[in-house]
């Protein structure tokens, strides 16, 4: 004959471990998904008011920038990056006020960090980075959000190897720099932001009007290689692009305005994670209705 009360003794400690060992399983599950936590930005490119009828009527650029945004009032990103060529003629008066007018349609909570294109800036010559950055600001910059690393780059002069000798060694130098301060924090991702493209697809592809020269393009990939730089995102093609260098992707956005490729105008959603980042283009009536971290 069983005794019954050591029965009960031990099915007590059992009933007590199994409820330990789901307190600690649900724990644990809770950690990982705070671990798993990060945030999303939107990344747009070339707005480009004026292009689509040669400066004639803006409407066209500003009904898909104003789309663009009534999306992202909803979707509520950390930020928005616009990568360049935020207007189709340089310093043109019309096209800022315009461009100034919609843009601040943008909620107050998100933060908008602008990367100048060529169309933004014109020659690359110091009156011309002055004029720029008095329009829209600095012209090259960092900022950091939840752990990772952005740099934004003039890379008009770097594209054009006839611009402002000064002004690109003092860039590159403090790019640079940058990255070290990046690597030193230990950022979790570091992101470089540009208007042209280092390279379309291929890092070995020849000079092209879309991509950043040989003659320095190999400088450039090597430095973010050393320091680790995970993505490196532009615009400038009007189209679709992808390709990788050793660790570093390098993604072009297609354009809000008038398209060049066969992708729709539309913008990235781009989700960082604490150990990985997830991206998607999407054309401006495809965009869902909120986004899942």
């Amino acid at each position: 004959m069983h005794n019954i009360k050591n029965v009960t003794t031990k099915n007590l400690v059992v009933l007590r471990l199994t409820i330990f060992a789901l307190a600690l399983l649900f724990a644990l599950e809770l950690c990982a998904v705070a671990t798993e936590k990060g945030f999303f930005f939107i990344h747009i490119a070339d707005t480009q008011l004026g292009f689509t009828t040669g400066n004639s009527d803006l409407s066209p650029e500003i009904a898909n920038f104003e789309t663009a945004i009534k999306h992202i009032n909803r979707l509520k990103p950390a930020f928005v990056v616009v990568s360049g060529d935020m207007i189709n003629t340089a310093h043109d008066p019309r096209q800022i006020r315009a461009w100034w007018r919609v843009a601040r349609e943008i909620r107050e909570d998100v933060p908008v960090y602008l990367v100048p294109g060529n169309h933004d800036l014109g020659t690359s010559d110091a009156s011309d980075v002055r004029s720029y950055e008095k329009l829209f600001g600095k012209d090259h910059y960092a900022f950091r959000h939840d752990g990772s690393y952005f740099v934004v780059l003039n890379s008009c002069l770097i594209h054009n190897l006839d611009a402002n000798a000064d002004l690109r060694e003092a860039q590159r130098k403090w790019f640079e720099e940058e990255l070290a301060k990046a690597k030193a924090a230990n950022a979790k991702h570091i992101f470089v932001l540009t208007h042209h493209p280092w390279f379309a697809k291929d890092p070995d592809e020849a000079d092209a009007y879309h991509n950043i020269p040989k003659a320095v393009r190999q400088e450039y990939l090597d430095l973010m290689r050393r320091f680790g730089v995970d993505y490196a995102l532009a615009g400038h093609l009007h189209a679709e692009a992808s390709g990788r260098y050793d660790c570093i992707s390098v993604i072009t956005t297609a354009a809000l305005s008038k398209r060049l490729g066969s992708n729709p105008e539309g913008f990235r959603i781009v989700k960082v994670y604490p150990n990985r980042v997830e991206q998607a283009y999407y054309a401006l009536d495809e965009v869902p209705e909120s986004v899942r971290m």
